[in-house]
């Protein structure tokens, strides 16, 4: 699904003689191009080819990179009275007064491609502070336009973000099914990519979710999802740096794990397997409430 922006370029008169707020008035005021974000990185007035001082990716590129073609998406620019909605999910913007912070939880997903912060273009009055990331960051703060004649930022009248693409690692999922003492069996189920009737969660720390009992006579053969049987989870219980994958029958007493096996890996590596040939299993042990499988990572 390809995510559609839609950003409204209105009118506003946002000028370099904007009023402090009393709350303002009693802050430090931050010096213009000199003054770091919070990242370290020193904003620059770059030249371009409009003398209103609106500039864009391709010229932030070519400036930096010498490349107009460096950053992999441009966003079209946000004027001030949009900042609410301007930006694409994901990118939550904040501007406070004169200056701006931006932060991403983890790469943005826009089309079918993941992005981060290559650059954001500040502009208020008559020219704009460009604030370049060479190797792309998810957040930072502090960000504002150039000084005016007062001696303090200008307004922000319009900001652009400029975006790299994500080098995104392989997703790493998890599934698990066992044989139960009372021949039934129990599995990760109810999600995507069943492999016959063991379906695979997203590997997390914490609570991966829950285990259930064979649905009989499904086709495919799933579990029930109306008979949770416990709870699979992620968690470095000895405190080792490493992970281990706890499976427990907690809402299931009566029954017990007699021949299990856990998936851990690559979805790719997953699409390429069936449960018997997942690398961690137990072979068949005496009945038991709960295992725990370590993992080398």
């Amino acid at each position: 699904m390809i995510l559609a922006i839609a950003l409204a370029v209105v009118s506003c008169d946002k000028t370099d003689d904007m009023s402090l707020s009393a709350e303002e008035k009693g802050a430090p005021v931050k010096e213009s191009v000199a003054a770091n974000s919070f990242e370290g990185v020193t904003p620059q007035i770059i030249p371009g080819s409009n003398n209103g001082g609106n500039r864009t990716c391709a010229e932030v590129g070519a400036h930096f990179m010498n490349d107009p073609e460096y950053f992999d998406l441009c966003l079209e620019k946000v004027d001030f009275g949009n900042f609410e909605t301007g930006f694409p999910y994901g990118l939550d913007v904040t501007v406070n007064g004169y200056y701006l912070s931006f932060e991403m939880e983890d790469c943005i997903m826009i089309g079918e491609k993941f992005y981060k912060v290559g650059a954001v273009i500040v502009k208020g009055g008559s020219s704009a502070n460009v604030y370049f990331y060479e190797d792309g960051v998810l957040s930072d703060s502090d960000l504002h336009a150039p000084v005016n004649a007062s001696g303090k930022p200008a307004g922000i009248s319009n900001v652009t973000f400029c975006l790299l693409e994500c080098d995104v690692p392989p997703r790493i999922v998890i599934a698990f099914k066992s044989y139960l003492d009372n021949s039934d069996w129990a599995c990760t189920t109810g999600g995507p990519g069943n492999i016959g009737f063991v379906a695979y969660y997203d590997f997390k720390p914490g609570n991966v979710g829950k285990i259930y009992l064979s649905a009989v006579g499904a086709t495919p053969l799933a579990g029930d999802l109306t008979k949770p049987v416990g709870n699979i989870i992620v968690a470095d219980i000895d405190n080792d740096g490493l992970w281990e994958v706890t499976v427990d029958n907690s809402d299931r007493t009566d029954l017990k794990f007699t021949d299990a096996y856990l998936f851990v890996g690559t979805l790719e590596e997953y699409n390429a397997s069936y449960y018997t040939g997942f690398t961690n299993k137990t072979g068949v042990i005496t009945p038991a409430s709960s295992l725990t499988f370590d993992l080398p990572f």
